[in-house]
């Protein structure tokens, strides 16, 4: 009995975004974003000169593809915290199950934990 077309759906789609991920590590393995001119800067890091959420997660990201986890948790502790929560929902995904955390009290929480994410990074 074929599957059903949402299943098919989310399982393409969960393939789609592994495959766009694992091609975003492949160049920021290969193109060090401490490097000048490789990446734009953060907009909100030149407006404000504060750290947003975001700001540390490409050389996060180069930190794990080298495998240097403690370098990785000091650009974003919170990309790296997430990663387990986010392999783990395209694992439910891939499975044609529905991904976590699809509720839109988990988009207030996740907007919530951004917003003091980025209190905490530039208050510490």
């Amino acid at each position: 009995m074929p599957a059903p077309r949402s299943v098919r759906r989310r399982t393409r789609e969960a393939w789609s975004g592994a495959a766009l991920f694992a091609a975003l590590a492949v160049l920021v393995a290969l193109r060090d974003p401490e490097a000048p001119g490789h990446y734009p800067s953060c907009p909100f890091r030149s407006l404000t000169g504060l750290l947003c959420p975001g700001c540390g997660t490409l050389r996060a990201l180069h930190d794990l593809t080298r495998g240097e986890v403690t370098a990785a948790l000091a650009h974003n502790a919170l990309f790296v915290a997430v990663l387990p929560l986010a392999l783990f929902s395209w694992l439910r995904a891939v499975r044609g199950r529905p991904a976590l955390l699809t509720s839109a009290w988990a988009g207030v929480s996740a907007g919530a934990v951004l917003l003091l994410w980025g209190v905490v990074r530039n208050c510490v």
